[in-house]
């Protein structure tokens, strides 16, 4: 009899640890959907391109599919948003704040961050053969810069910082990389990879970051609100992608940057140029109060700049929920798949 109930109860537990394993299997959302999909196509947002590349979000969203709407700068996936065009997009602290602000068109919110750092991605550049070797020697110059972009707001706190004044050319980065190479400029302050484009293809050189000043910038995950009511479960699926996407980034880099690296082959980005992002990148599974602060800080600077009118209601803006809620799932990540 006690060989019968140890049996039977042996086989409860199993028949139980079976269904568990199931439902840690089973999709978030079975839902037949699209979802509009904005973000840059060269920035340093690599939780997308993991994401999609290696297709992690049809685990979790298997009847989801994607429509891509890229643009080289933020400012157009922000106008897209507004218009009802795009559900979730990938964007800069700075764009974000933008999208934000402008609750009277469409409310939007800021759900995880995808990736951060604390000065490396704010790079300075200037030609190989250039005289200038320090930034202050820059006082007065031309300088190319994405207007509202947080390397914008790294370039005011350098020019703070320093007691001078850049000549700014406002140009798009694609725009700015071609103009260094031509001498129209003599500085360019950009995101990765375009400065380092220029290092690697032979006329561009680094003349400071924004290491030395802690400059901290966050990259973020921002949806419609509209579509997070809608559709909370394909979200919540969505960021459970996107934090599988974090994991991969951290724990498998070489295998994340041949992913990056297969995606971005169109643009001509060398392997190693990726490769390096890794000695300064973070992936963070959560918003904390660290990258909050980058974005009250960003809010300030956009204020003063008179880019935006009004900064973002955070207490609505800012809305980790969904986040913790992918959190909870069962990650269905195999790392095996991506050897290191």
């Amino acid at each position: 009899m006690r060989r019968q109930i140890a049996a039977c109860a042996l086989a409860l537990m199993a028949a139980i640890s079976s269904a568990g394993g199931a439902i840690g299997q089973e999709a978030v959302s079975t839902k037949n959907a699209k979802v509009v999909l904005g973000s840059l196509p060269l920035a340093p947002t690599w939780g997308v391109t993991i994401v999609t590349k290696a297709e992690l979000w049809k685990k979790y969203l298997p009847n989801v599919e994607l429509e891509r709407i890229e643009a080289m700068s933020g400012m157009p996936i922000v106008n897209n948003i507004l218009a009802g065009k795009i559900d979730i997009a990938y964007m800069g602290d700075t764009p974000a704040l933008i999208l934000g602000s402008r609750r009277d068109v469409a409310e939007s919110k800021f759900v995880a961050a995808t990736e951060g750092d604390d000065g490396g991605s704010s790079v300075a550049f200037v030609k190989n053969d250039s005289p200038i070797q320090s930034i202050t020697e820059l006082n007065g110059k031309r300088v190319s810069i994405s207007f509202g972009a947080y390397t914008h707001r790294f370039a005011e706190m350098v020019s703070d910082a320093e007691k001078i004044k850049f000549q700014y050319v406002g140009q798009s980065p694609e725009v700015g990389l071609t103009s260094l190479q031509a001498g129209r400029v003599d500085a360019f302050i950009t995101w990765p990879p375009y400065g380092e484009l220029a290092v690697h293809r032979g006329f561009g050189r680094v003349l400071m970051n924004g290491v030395k000043m802690n400059f901290s910038s966050v990259r973020c995950v921002v949806v419609s609100k509209a579509f997070a009511e809608k559709h909370p479960d394909i979200l919540i699926g969505w960021l459970r992608a996107e934090l599988d996407a974090h994991r991969l980034l951290r724990e498998r880099p070489r295998a994340a940057a041949q992913l990056i690296f297969d995606d971005w082959k169109k643009f001509e980005v060398p392997l190693e140029v990726i490769s390096a992002g890794f000695t300064y990148k973070v992936f963070p599974d959560d918003i904390g109060p660290k990258w909050r602060k980058v974005m009250t800080d960003s809010a300030e600077f956009l204020l003063k700049q008179g880019l935006i009118k009004q900064a973002p209601d955070f207490a609505t803006f800012i809305d980790d929920s969904y986040l913790k809620r992918a959190a909870a799932i069962p990650s269905r990540l195999d790392l095996s798949k991506y050897p290191n």
